[in-house]
């Protein structure tokens, strides 16, 4: 439809049109590539884009639209005052009286109360006869599908005028106006008659309450009137006398963020499409479950990207819609979301709706994904190349599948736990099944030099999202299975040397919300990101301590390359434990290589221009919870305690007593560089407050962090038990002279503001002596499990730290007794 369509410099130059052919003349926005038939409705878009609000009130306030100026008058008590000035620029249609002309009695009614400006085309449709149609309104490219002839001899009433079906734009606008009505009024959408209700229209409205536009009900006026929406973002005036506003709603808002630059605003006809596409298969569902709220939704679904996402980046942001996605993902982002908002009912609701749909679609498309929704231990790999219908579905599962893992991973029952296991083997199939390597061995699409128009720009930045998106979910997707591998001691499940996938893009090129800046971000790309096996294989042979990968890689990419790292760890140490030990030493060649290649990693890390230990990193937490892993990657190499957690349990005491039965420390010289990161971890909660942390740490500290805490806690609470059995033996080395010194400040500093619990401490002022390192043992150990326990995000994390603090009861007991 829009081959052949020009672009043009402004909004409005109308002499540079394009021409689909099909006798349609179509305007294109300079910004984003969309097209318009009319100039008025591009001029509204472009204004979306350039934040030009150039309709002023004497007040000071500005709006986009003359009508939102208009109402704002209205309401505000400024009309007659000073008219607003014309826009700087473009040719906008002055509001017409519009409700001389309405003839549903009902919609008559619902435009007295809320203002609401009302397409005449759709009144004088509604005058006609007609069989209203199903609760859920089509899509505008539906309804288009759909739209009867005049030979079909009998008339299907169409909701959408002429200027809806051109742009959007109106529907968007008057749906938006008309659900926040009815929030203020306690109906719901599905009363509007744009959801028809066959019945409505013959019930008596009381004549009063359909006047002109001109004699609106307002306070001044006498007339009745109703509360506006309870949730409206904006303040609201105060009252004159005991007359209160009739009408308060976002769109009053003077600086609200257009509804398109708010892409995880759910509206109710969204809520109402998704509530649509799970009806066949309600009988999956639970009879006491119903899709939330469409505030629910827009509460779960940023607190999922503003948390949970940008550990896990997958899904793009900037062209986000979520019609666009499956109903299961979608639950599945809300169920975290929900868990988020400490919502732990919701949440698991959503979670159990979100899995029998997943379940379903498995199921039912057996044969595309090559899975059952029964987990097959050995799946053969699908090596021919799919469809892109049947890419894109897989990819989508996979997204589904790692949402719904990750919520059920780390929930505090033990069922739950069960739950992520059944969907780590689907997840470990439909990843390998969906094809693990880059079918064009050449980079992702770059832009060329050559001019283009905007229509061809967009669809390259589109092509180029699809191709990011798909192998950043299948990058997050093996570095979620082996998250939790390393949370349970299992096995991994879909190794290093499967994945031959390229390094995730640059967040600059990731995050960049239009055609033109991804341009100018790949332009900046020197070379194309290495492939991920290719990148492991030159870390780990690397001589020296420099970075030997170019180019270095982003922070998503040496996320994925330290799960590379990490799995050779737990496969190595599987392939050389030796039958007659439990300690299971790594041979010293492989430790070297290990080393070797983290210290090349850390390399790239430092040189990565995005990478910081600041939480608030405008690039994302990513490079802060990498240093995490890094830290529990040397830990590993020392201390063997994956099968001695037991966190699968979620028992307490269970877990204290499987890591007091784990092997002890040796000291060493190979081991310093493991306390020195354990001294790091507990260092950076200590610094920037252990309670603010453990408190607010949704958005930066993630689950990594605190299994990482986990193993660096029992690993410097050990080297230091050791340390005070065998001090008289053998004298502190410089460098064990000065972690400890190091960890003694920490503690101190920690003893000094952090409000703990009591416990066995009262009755034994002695282990506040800090000169002892047993003592110092004990505090380490005390601090993270106070830590854990203040937890306010994750309630398997309180597990943890109760673990710990049983752990420590034991070591307080065993040293008295």
């Amino acid at each position: 439809m829009r081959d052949n369509i020009g672009t043009y410099d402004t909004p409005n130059k109308r002499q540079r049109v394009g021409y689909n052919g099909a006798g349609v003349n179509l305007r294109m926005c300079p910004h984003c590539g969309r097209t318009f038939k009319r100039t008025e409705h591009l001029e509204r878009h472009v204004r979306t884009h350039t934040k030009e609000k150039p309709f002023l009130c004497h007040c000071g306030a500005s709006f986009a639209r003359r009508d939102l100026l208009t109402r704002h008058q209205r309401l505000a008590e400024h009309e007659g005052d000073v008219p607003s000035p014309e826009p700087a620029q473009g040719n906008v249609a002055v509001v017409q009286q519009r409700n001389d002309s309405i003839g549903d009695p009902d919609l008559a009614a619902a435009v007295s109360l809320s203002g609401l400006s009302v397409d005449p085309w759709f009144c004088a449709r509604t005058q006609q006869p007609m069989q209203l149609p199903v609760a859920v309104p089509q899509t505008v490219n539906e309804q288009v599908q759909h739209q009867p002839s005049a030979d079909d001899g009998q008339f299907v009433p169409n909701f959408l005028s002429p200027q809806m079906l051109d742009s959007g734009v109106d529907f968007d606008t008057h749906f938006r106006e008309f659900t926040s009505f009815l929030d203020g009024v306690g109906l719901s959408a599905e009363w509007s008659p744009f959801f028809g209700d066959p019945d409505r229209h013959e019930e008596h409205i009381d004549p009063e309450l359909t006047q002109d536009d001109n004699e609106e009900t307002s306070p001044r006026q006498g007339a009745p009137t109703r509360a506006g929406t309870p949730f409206s973002s904006w303040l609201p005036s105060a009252p004159t006398g005991n007359r209160i506003s009739n009408y308060v709603s976002d769109t009053d808002n003077p600086r609200a963020i257009d509804p398109e630059t708010r892409p995880f605003k759910v509206t109710e006809e969204q809520r109402s499409k998704l509530k649509a596409s799970i009806l066949d298969h309600s009988h999956l569902l639970d009879p006491a479950f119903c899709v939330p709220s469409r505030h629910a939704l827009t509460r779960y679904v940023t607190s999922f990207f503003g948390g949970f996402h940008t550990h896990m980046p997958f899904i793009h942001i900037p062209t986000w819609q979520i019609n666009d996605h499956s109903p299961e993902l979608i639950f599945g982002i809300a169920a975290i979301g929900a868990q988020y908002c400490f919502e732990s009912r919701a949440s698991e609701r959503l979670f159990f709706a979100g899995k029998a749909l997943l379940m379903e679609r498995l199921r039912r498309d057996a044969d595309s994904f090559g899975v059952s929704s029964v987990p097959i231990p050995h799946a053969v790999p699908h090596n021919g190349r799919r469809s892109n219908a049947g890419n894109d579905a897989a990819v989508e599962t996979i997204r589904a599948l790692i949402t719904l893992m990750g919520f059920a991973t780390w929930e505090p029952k033990a069922s739950m736990v069960q739950e992520s296991f059944a969907l780590q083997g689907i997840l470990t199939q439909v990843l390998r099944n969906s094809g693990l390597e880059d079918v064009d061995e050449s980079a992702s699409p770059t832009p060329s030099d050559q001019p283009s128009d905007g229509n061809s720009l967009w669809h390259e930045w589109k092509t180029w999202i699809k191709q990011e998106s798909n192998r950043r979910s299948k990058l997050i997707g093996f570095s979620f299975l082996h998250t939790h591998s390393i949370a349970y001691n299992v096995y991994p499940t879909l190794r290093s040397n499967e994945i031959g996938l390229r390094l995730p893009c640059s967040t600059k090129e990731w995050k960049a919300p239009t055609p033109a800046l991804w341009r100018t971000a790949t332009k900046e790309i020197q070379e194309p990101q290495l492939f991920f096996r290719e990148a492991l294989s030159l870390l780990l042979k690397n001589k020296n301590d420099t970075a030997p990968l170019l180019p270095i890689p982003t922070p998503l990419g040496n996320y994925v390359l330290l799960h590379g790292l990490l799995q050779r760890i737990h496969i190595v140490r599987d392939l050389s434990l030796p039958v007659t030990s439990s300690s299971a030493v790594l041979p010293s060649e492989e430790v070297e290589k290990l080393e070797r290649g983290l210290r090349s990693w850390t390399s790239c890390w430092q040189q990565a221009p995005e990478s910081t230990l600041d939480p608030n990193n405008e690039n994302g937490p990513i490079p802060f919870t990498s240093s995490s892993l890094l830290s529990l990657a040397y830990v590993r190499i020392y201390l063997h305690l994956g099968p001695y957690r037991q966190l699968e349990t979620r028992d307490p005491q269970r877990i204290a007593n499987a890591i007091a039965g784990s092997p002890d420390i040796e000291r060493s010289d190979g081991v310093i560089a493991a306390l020195l990161y354990s001294a790091h971890m507990i260092g950076i909660p200590v610094r920037l407050g252990v309670d603010r942390v453990a408190r607010s740490q949704a958005f930066f500290w993630s689950v990594r962090h605190s299994l990482s805490g986990l193993d660096c806690a029992v690993l410097l609470s050990k080297w230091l038990s050791k340390l005070g059995e065998t001090l008289a033996e053998h004298p502190l080395s410089d460098s064990e002279d000065r972690i400890l010194h190091w960890v003694r400040c920490i503690v101190e500093e920690a003893y000094t503001v952090v409000d703990f619990d009591q416990g066995v401490d009262t009755d034994n002022p002695t282990l506040l002596d800090f000169r002892d390192p047993s003592n110092l043992c004990l505090a380490v150990l005390k601090i993270w499990a106070h830590f854990f326990k203040s937890n306010t995000q994750w309630p398997f994390i309180n597990i943890i730290g109760v673990g710990l603090e049983k752990y420590r009861e034991i070591l307080i007991h065993k040293n008295i007794g």
